[in-house]
């Protein structure tokens, strides 16, 4: 009697299945090729811990616009600059908004800072006060001398650890990730302040929130599961941390709103020019759509907004900029071990134009046309966040003929668009050479380099991140001469990447490092 009951169950659950969990068994509209998925489970089995790759194979077989399931939640990926180039200059308002994501929200104040914002007046707004007030050109070169005092710090943190003998060996991953998160904690909020809120802080806080954030959680992609992370405690840890994170940056704010107070020690910070936007009134933010608390703006809900701004706008360029900036510096250190030749060419460069200095000038980068290059081709081929951050589509479009259905996630693998043979020679080859004679450019134009992204949501940091990374390189090659530990060949360096949103190296970078004398060969 059981098997009667259960076999027409089985049956409507296997019908159910084919039409509404598996992609593309629609007779609407035309979807985007997909791989074949499991019930409930879509394709997430087919995803390894590194989805750029697991999702370019896929894109190898199924095509440059594919459409998969992740759990419930129908996944586009895109994986070619034609693709690309239509999605953003015909469908770009389309995919201008983020998924929810429960650690994204509770982590940034509920969403409200410039990277996880949904598209609307708070992000535009959030936005325009990072471009025009914090990232412009003119202010990122008023940091210049934090940056030349970081390098300095960089410098001589690798002297020491070769004060007892002529070559050290250096842990140099640890020092560029240090590196990377002092230039930026610096520009941000100063050396250090008086409660000890330091960037050793701010790293430990930051690596513990990006393990959710970058993670696959299972309420993001079974929304009927929501109640899961509250019984398994990821929720309170959430909670946990994200009072971390208030009190980490409201502290920071009140000590630098009481040095304004007294007059004392006020230097431009970031910190200084949002406070600075406080005192005139804010007059460009539309205080009603960044306000969580209450529709009124009345004096002490507007002094709890503007402090709330303040602190999603440090926690956007404090970990946006270290991750991504250490990532990159990693990459291309690594990268020239791997390529002895292109490391003698740079430190050519370099030290001709350094010359006799002890240390490489912003001044100098101008005339480093190898080195721009060497950067270039670094970000095309190890890019710090190789599927960028995921899109989501608030109406229904068509792209290369395919429907592409609302409310669908997005994602554009960046990583397999750079390495497409169809648009790059060689595309697995280090060589910068590609870029001295071309003019393809990161900055959002070029499709087949996405390293910022493009577009409405495209990376605003771009100026900051170039000038934080190119100097440091410049004197990284410029004071060291640089071997592998213990006579390893180029070619045994392990090059794997660690998962995340960012895939720095999964074995950190550790060199021998020699000073280098100026005319000594």
């Amino acid at each position: 009697m059981a098997v009667v009951f259960l076999f027409p169950c089985f049956l409507l659950l296997l019908w159910f299945t084919l039409k509404h969990l598996l992609p593309g068994k629609s007779n609407g509209p035309s979807l985007p090729p997909s791989p074949p998925g499991l019930p409930f489970l879509g394709n997430l089995l087919q995803l390894s811990s590194l989805p750029h790759r697991s999702l370019h194979r896929l894109a190898l077989r199924y095509g440059p616009v594919m459409l998969i399931r992740m759990g419930q939640v129908p996944t586009l990926v895109v994986s070619s600059a034609d693709a690309a180039q239509e999605l953003f200059r015909s469908n770009d308002l389309a995919v201008s908004t983020r998924p929810f994501s429960k650690a994204a929200f509770k982590l940034t104040f509920d969403a409200r800072n410039i990277s996880f914002a949904p598209y609307g007046d708070h992000w535009r707004h959030s936005k325009k006060l990072a471009v025009v007030h914090l990232l412009s050109p003119k202010r990122v070169l008023s940091f210049r001398a934090v940056r030349d005092e970081e390098v300095q710090n960089m410098i001589d943190r690798i002297c020491a650890a070769g004060a007892a003998g002529g070559g050290c060996q250096v842990r140099l991953s640890e020092i560029l990730f240090d590196y990377a998160n002092g230039v930026v904690c610096h520009a941000a909020a100063g050396k250090e302040t008086k409660q000890g809120r330091t960037a050793v802080t701010y790293r430990k806080m930051v690596a513990d929130a990006s393990v959710l954030i970058s993670g696959f959680q299972v309420d993001d992609m079974f929304p009927a599961l929501a109640w899961f992370s509250a019984v398994t405690g990821v929720d309170a840890k959430l909670d946990r941390m994200r009072k971390r994170f208030d009190e980490f940056f409201t502290g920071i704010l009140e000590e630098h709103r009481d040095r304004r107070a007294n007059r004392s020690d006020v230097v431009e910070h970031f910190v200084d020019i949002l406070l600075s936007l406080d005192e005139s009134g804010l007059e460009e933010i539309d205080i009603k759509a960044i306000t969580s608390v209450s529709n009124s703006p009345s004096p002490q809900s507007r002094e709890n907004t503007v402090l709330k701004l303040e602190s999603l706008a440090l926690q956007d360029l404090i970990a946006a900029g270290t991750d991504t900036s250490f990532t990159t510096l990693e990459w291309a250190m690594a990268e020239l071990m791997r390529n002895p030749t292109v490391m003698w060419k740079l430190q050519d460069e370099v030290r001709q134009v350094a010359g006799s200095k002890m240390k490489v000038e912003e001044k100098d980068l101008s005339q480093m046309h190898y080195l721009k290059a060497v950067m270039k081709e670094v970000l095309r081929l190890r890019i710090p966040a190789p599927m960028l951050l995921p899109r989501e589509t608030t109406t229904s479009f068509s792209l290369r003929g395919y429907h592409i259905p609302a409310k669908a996630r997005v994602f554009i693998n960046a990583w397999a668009i750079a390495r497409d043979p169809k648009t790059w020679e060689a595309p697995e080859e280090f060589r910068p050479e590609r870029f001295l004679d071309s003019g393809v450019d990161f900055r959002g134009n070029d499709f087949q380099f996405l390293a910022f992204g493009a577009g409405r949501r495209m990376c605003p940091g771009i100026n900051f991140a170039m000038a934080t990374n190119e100097i440091a390189l410049a004197n990284l090659v410029h004071r060291f001469d640089w071997e592998l530990p213990d006579g390893m060949n180029p070619a045994d360096l392990d090059m794997e990447e660690a998962p995340g949103l960012t895939t720095p190296k999964k074995v950190p970078l550790c060199l021998v490092a020699t000073p280098w004398i100026s005319g000594r060969h």
